[in-house]
């Protein structure tokens, strides 16, 4: 798939643009890596560059010392790049672009140039048409730890939309608030388009934040340089792949000087090559494949003059005041602007010290404040400048660092089964008739366990039989033989859910079935027993659960899921939240809900369960599995259910080196794959079926209704023993048919 439909266009532009300059830019990145800006650019340049940091800093010292680094070509930095830095990669977006059905038809990159307001290039947003069905995604990136971060996806809002395809970019604006209806544009805040001179001179090392071939945000700040400079364009040697198109290029005080377009690739008889040396061939190699020379961005200064000018552009006030900003309105130089002159957001969970003015006087107390509490330190400070912490002043310490943790807001719910453990899962959450979802059915009912009389409910014998057990939202039927469930089944609404930190786990026996159908706490590690690093694992996840009329009632649905009838064991790994695979696994339903809340669903019905296989390792005489399945329904644009499996799984490694090794490591190798229901049906020996005749689910499956897509990293014994599944590299490789 292209990184972008019309990316091959804007390539041959650049191309064309490249020869016309009449220098091999090979040869042009060979002599500016030996020269410096002030050897490279013209006087009148460099003159345009020492006015306008004159204009950026507050002093002029401050200025001539920028300048001369600049112009000397050292690349030491402030400690405050970085953050900056930081601050400026909020305003930078993944573009992905949806067919009319849903389907993801490619990748690019745009930033926030005002108050819901973005720009990328025009060969990524060619009309307004391919908007309104595109999607912007803020933070789709890894954080601190390395976990990837939930990103916010917002709408286009197509009532403003400018695009120029000479100068190939597009302005569009956004809707203030993400699909899911909780984050708001307006706290990104946006990077100003400052149309003056000066911004960068030839020589000048560059930055470019990206999301290269459609991948989470990336930046390179090496090597990059500003090679020459033309009417409309910049050409600089930053590393970028298909996917980057529409990128931002920043000078070192992290304003913007280009809006990144397309790269000039390296050519041989006409042919542009490929990184390994051949002639590029469309069919055979993806845009990631060429080798470039050099890239090339679109001028700030030449975007600004063209929506000051143009007469269409003119008409479009919000268009307008995108191009109003001067570097005078840039506070302390932050290259970010904020709604009604604001500064940078305060993140949820931190307490911000504000910086305190230097002093050349000692002083013998420090007062910090925070919200609805003041802290006083009492510091001695000798005349060398040697600081210690007075008698007495550990408790007052201690209050500091605990006044900086975020406190927990723990409602007290406990569930009471007679009152709690009626509902259960409902069919018809969706909707009726044909969007009815029943409970699988156990093919060999002989293995469920039977219900009994127990807490003011009584059972018929079909009832009993049947052995369905009613929680809060979810219900589970259990393997009386393996005493754990064949399936939990729950109906998750993201709409209802609300923000409860804390949690009171409170494990319960259900005296509705045999206590020698479950296996207890004794089973888990943190008890005396303590010889496996098993959790305590839900089936239907707690979190899926928090959801209700009010908090009382999500804390108490969520406190519902702590049975041990919902409960598995888990290997530890399950809560170790920077594990791609755990997170994969955990953000299944809320990417299904994400994808169809557009089409106003923020339902699913999820449906969850083990594998039981005759080779399962045992721990004290207990087989315990080692694969977990999913199998998510919700309802497309189409207005019908649309249902995809998933599948946990050691099945690879099982096949490679046998079950001892998984054994040894029983969940160490697990991999997501995305596979048929009829698979998930063969390995469990349940039925899958919707509406009120019983059709099988199976049918609603992509995978079966369409060619499965071979994805990167799969192998042919994934394949093989999959039914053509691969394992998923993250969420965006999940085929859910439109």
């Amino acid at each position: 798939m292209l990184a972008t439909p019309n990316f091959d266009a804007a390539i041959r532009r650049a191309e064309q643009r490249g020869t016309a300059l009449g220098q091999d830019l090979d040869d042009l990145k060979a002599s500016v890596r030996s020269s410096s800006p002030e050897a490279l650019a013209s006087e009148s340049e460099k003159r345009d560059r020492r006015n306008f940091l004159e204009s950026l800093y507050d002093e002029r010292r401050e200025a001539d010392a920028a300048f001369e680094r600049i112009i000397q070509g050292n690349e030491l930095q402030d400690a405050s790049f970085l953050a900056r830095g930081a601050l400026v990669a909020r305003t930078i977006m993944r573009v992905v672009l949806k067919s009319p059905g849903g389907a993801t038809r490619g990748y690019g990159t745009g930033f926030l140039i005002g108050d819901g307001v973005l720009i990328t290039n025009n060969h990524v947003l060619a009309n307004r048409d391919q908007a309104e069905f595109a999607l912007a995604e803020a933070f789709y990136e890894r954080d601190i730890f390395g976990s990837e971060l939930a990103p916010w996806r917002f709408g286009f809002d197509t009532s403003l939309f400018y695009t120029s395809r000479e100068l190939d970019f597009t302005v569009v604006g956004l809707k203030p608030r993400s699909l899911n209806g909780r984050e708001k544009i307006e706290s990104l805040g946006w990077l100003p388009l400052i149309g003056g001179p000066g911004k960068a001179a030839e020589g000048e090392w560059l930055t470019i934040i990206q999301h290269p071939a459609g991948e989470r945000k990336q930046l390179c700040v090496r090597e990059n340089q500003l090679l020459k400079r033309d009417t409309d364009v910049l050409w600089y040697s930053t590393d970028t792949l298909a996917g980057s198109s529409g990128s931002p290029v920043f000078n070192n005080d992290w304003l913007l000087v280009a809006l990144h377009h397309s790269g000039v690739p390296e050519t041989k008889n006409g042919k542009w090559q490929t990184i390994d040396g051949h002639d590029y061939d469309p069919v055979r190699h993806s845009e990631n494949d060429i080798k470039w020379k050099a890239n090339e961005g679109i001028r700030v200064s030449r975007i600004v003059e063209t929506i000051r000018t143009d007469a269409q552009a003119i008409g479009l006030p919000k268009l307008q005041a995108v191009v109003s900003a001067d570097v005078q309105d840039l506070r302390a130089r932050l290259p970010v602007l904020y709604r009604d002159g604001a500064g940078p957001p305060t993140e949820a969970g931190t307490i911000a010290l504000q910086p305190t003015p230097f002093s050349d006087q000692p002083s013998p107390e420090r007062t910090v404040t925070m919200p609805e509490q003041i802290v006083s330190l009492r510091l001695a400070v000798d005349q060398n400048g040697g600081v210690r912490l007075l008698d007495g002043a550990g408790s007052t310490e201690s209050a500091l660092l605990e006044a900086a943790k975020p406190k927990k807001n723990v409602i007290s719910a406990p569930v009471d089964p007679a009152r709690d453990w009626v509902k259960g899962f409902d069919p018809e959450f969706l909707g009726k008739g044909a969007l009815k979802v029943n409970l699988p059915t156990v093919l060999d009912p002989s293995k469920i366990a039977p219900l009994r009389d127990a807490y003011g409910q009584t059972f018929t014998a079909a009832e009993a039989a049947a052995g369905v057990l009613n929680y809060d939202g979810y219900s589970v039927v259990m393997n009386k033989e393996r005493r754990f469930a064949f399936y939990s089944a729950a109906n998750v609404n993201a709409a209802m859910r609300t923000e409860i930190s804390g949690r009171e786990d409170d494990w319960l026996f259900d005296d509705r079935i045999d206590r020698a159908y479950q296996v207890d706490n004794s089973y888990y590690k943190g008890t005396k027993i303590r010889r496996n690093d098993f959790d305590r694992g839900h089936l239907t996840r707690r979190e899926d659960m928090e959801w209700g009329e009010s908090p009382m009632a999500a804390v108490r649905k969520a406190n519902g899921t702590c049975t041990w009838t919902n409960c598995t064991p888990q290997h530890g790994i399950f809560n170790q939240n920077k594990d791609p695979t755990v997170e994969l696994w955990h953000g299944l339903e809320a990417y299904i809900l994400e994808q169809t809340v557009i089409h106003d669903q923020f339902k699913a019905q999820v449906i969850t369960g083990p594998v039981f296989g005759s080779a399962d390792p045992v721990f004290r005489n207990i087989p315990y599995p080692l694969e977990f399945w999913k199998v998510v329904v919700a309802v497309a644009a189409s207005g019908k259910l649309f249902a995809t499996a998933y599948l946990l799984s050691q099945e690879a490694t099982i096949a490679k080196f046998g079950i001892e090794a998984a054994g040894e490591e029983p969940f160490g190798a697990f991999e997501t794959y995305q596979c048929k229901i009829a698979k998930i049906e063969d390995l469990t020996g349940l039925k899958f079926t919707y509406g009120g005749s019983g059709a099988a689910l199976s049918k609603l499956d992509p995978l079966e209704t369409q060619p499965a897509r071979r994805r990167r990293g799969s192998s042919a014994v994934h394949e093989s023993l999959l039914g053509a599944s691969s394992a998923l590299q993250s969420l965006d490789d999940i085929d859910l048919g439109f």
